[in-house]
Order: structure tokens, then sequence, then C-alpha cells
């Protein structure tokens, strides 16, 4: 079994109480279930008649650190103006103004689907060589 630290499970986060179920064991849902601390007052629990036990569940979610890409000011550099520009654009269309921005400097992760965005526009500008500036391997609470 994965040990986590609760504090990293997101506020809104789906709980699983299916205990029976196979895949208990590495799945976030459920081992958010087990951690939980005695003080939290009240969670969000799937409808247990939703879940279905085992491989098939859509509500499953793999406990396996997933590579985060951190920050992409260096992309900036290896572009024309207006390849960046177009390129700044259309993230920002996708994440907001200020999310960009924080997701650029690395203050905000990117998660492996936004990572997969940002590399379709670094494909569309004809720039899949560049590179996030780190990367970082995390539990994926997002999907």
């Amino acid at each position: 079994m994965s040990k986590i630290n609760y504090d990293e499970v997101p506020g809104c986060y789906l709980h699983c109480s299916n205990v029976d179920c196979k895949m208990a064991n590495h799945c976030l849902r459920q081992l958010a279930m087990q951690h939980l601390p005695n003080n939290q007052i009240a969670v969000t629990i799937l409808n247990p008649q939703l879940t279905k036990t085992g491989e098939m569940c859509e509500y499953y979610r793999d406990d396996k650190p997933q590579v985060y890409g951190k920050g992409f000011k260096n992309m900036q550099a290896k572009m024309l103006p207006g390849e960046y520009q177009t390129f700044m654009y259309r993230l920002q269309g996708k994440f907001g103004r200020n999310p960009y921005f924080e997701r650029r400097k690395g203050a905000r992760l990117c998660s492996p689907k936004e990572m997969k965005e940002v590399e379709a526009v670094l494909k569309d500008i004809n720039h899949e060589e560049l590179k996030f500036d780190a990367y970082v391997e995390k539990l994926n609470w997002d999907d």
C-alpha cells in the first residue's frame, strides 16, 4: 500500500468507500479514505452504487507518481517574437492569463494533461523540440 500525505489531497477530492475492491491498495480515492485524519469533519464520497470493483471502475486513480512539467521560461528565448506571441495567447486561452504566467515561471506545475496541451501548441508552431525547464514526479490528484 502506498503511503500518502493527506495534506496533499485536494479539498473536494472524491473519496471511495469500497474497501472490497481489489484495486483499493493502489487507488488514490481509496487511499485518501484510508488515510483520513481523525480531525477531518467531512469529505466527499463517491456514490458506492456507481463504483465497480477492479480495473473496470471509471473512478480508479492510479497511485503511481506521474511526471509534471515545471516552468517553461526558457522556451521564449528559443522562439521568434511572433511564435512566442501565438504560443502565449493560445495557452492563456486554455489556462487564463495569471495561471499561464504561474505555470510559465514554475510556481504552478503543469499536470500530464496540461503538458500535452503545451506540447500540442509547440507542435503547431514547429517547436516540438522545446522542453520544460524541469520535471517533477508526484501523485496525480487532478485527473
